[in-house]
């Protein structure tokens, strides 16, 4: 009988022995698979900032201011003759200084052409007094819808080169110019008016400085 009850109390304690080492085991799997979810998902945050780009605000780009516009002075200029290469030579030439007075009241005026004006054009020659590079020539009239251009040479007698589109005249135009080292600008008529003469009242002229 004491060795029965020796080998029942015996078995027991191996029993308990045993359970508490599966115990332990388990535990020790249950915290290993705690311990490797917790690790993927640390390694999956880590791949996700990885991959996922992140947004940026991109840096705003400041426009360079545009480059000021050259400086112009108004040129002292003075009207001398008109220029008529296709007829006698002359045209009212007397007159041509009143183009250039100040005066808006007062202009030289062209001949007046009862007919079609069959000429390729007539001038009115206006001296710088030296040689400019004139931006802008404006022209005031009172007898708006002729058509001219604007045309340099340096001398009075020619040759002189087109520096400006032809444009239908208000009664204020401006004409823009291709810069060009000249001393004479000569506006040059292409069509006349209803009433068939042109009067220029004023013609100023701006040059770079």
């Amino acid at each position: 009988m004491k060795r029965v009850g020796l080998a029942s109390t015996r078995a027991r304690t191996n029993g308990a022995a045993i359970t508490r080492a599966l115990g332990a085991a388990g535990l020790s799997a249950l915290l290993a698979g705690t311990a490797a979810v917790v690790l993927s998902s640390v390694r999956s945050d880590d791949a996700l900032r990885q991959t996922v780009p992140v947004e940026t605000t991109p840096a705003r780009t400041v426009a360079e201011p545009a480059p000021a516009a050259p400086a112009s002075v108004r040129v002292s200029a003075r009207g001398v003759r008109a220029y008529d290469p296709d007829g006698d030579q002359s045209e009212n030439d007397g007159t041509a200084p009143l183009a250039t007075d100040g005066v808006l009241s007062t202009a030289w005026k062209s001949e007046r052409y009862r007919r079609s004006f069959a000429k390729t054009g007539v001038g009115l020659l206006v001296d710088a007094g030296r040689p400019v590079r004139a931006t802008r020539i404006v022209v005031a009239t009172e007898t708006p819808g002729y058509t001219a251009e604007v045309r340099v040479g340096s001398s009075p007698d020619g040759p002189f080169v087109s520096v400006s589109t032809e444009r239908s005249l208000r009664a204020r135009t401006t004409f823009a110019l291709e810069p060009r080292s000249s001393r004479y600008l000569m506006l040059w008529i292409t069509s006349m008016p209803e009433g068939g003469a042109a009067a220029v009242n004023e013609i100023t002229v701006s040059a770079a400085r």
